[in-house]
């Protein structure tokens, strides 16, 4: 379910409702490039060759913080706000990384709005994540995102 609304506040009648984004797969040319950026090493997430050996699925494993990096994607997939000067991400809370993802291994964001506080110029609007496996419906990633949206001038 995409959820359009015209103000942050508006957010608010959708507390409690399932949103979902599109399936999404993760590739090794993602990973090469977060591995490059960040310098993690490890070779479960960069020797492909190693993996097909080694690995009970035969493929390398995303890093959790490329599933982290997505996390502003998807959810602006799952809803959009029209009229804000400025959102900020203020926080993540309870971060876990539950269950390894293999690349190419479909993935799909699931959220609920957990409550939406308006304020005297922002809205704070906090979000449940779980990012699943398609195929076997696993938690790869959960966590709570508080965004603080700006009220527009």
């Amino acid at each position: 379910m995409l959820v359009r609304v015209d103000r942050p506040a508006d957010l608010a009648a959708f507390v409690g409702v399932g949103l979902r984004s599109e399936p999404f797969t993760l590739a090794q040319s993602d990973v090469d490039r977060l591995v490059e950026l960040s310098g993690d090493r490890q070779w479960i997430h960069s020797d492909v060759e190693r993996a097909k050996l080694e690995l009970p699925g035969g493929r390398t494993i995303v890093p959790g913080n490329l599933l982290l990096l997505r996390l502003p994607r998807l959810l602006q997939e799952t809803y959009s706000v029209t009229h804000f000067e400025k959102c900020l991400v203020a926080e993540y809370r309870h971060v876990r990384f539950r269950h390894p993802v293999e690349t190419n291994a479909p993935l799909v964001l699931q959220a609920e709005f957990l409550s939406v506080t308006p304020a005297r110029n922002f809205v704070r609007v906090e979000t449940a994540c779980a990012m699943k496996l398609v195929e076997t419906r696993k938690a790869a990633l959960t966590l709570t995102v508080v965004d603080v949206f700006y009220d527009a001038r």
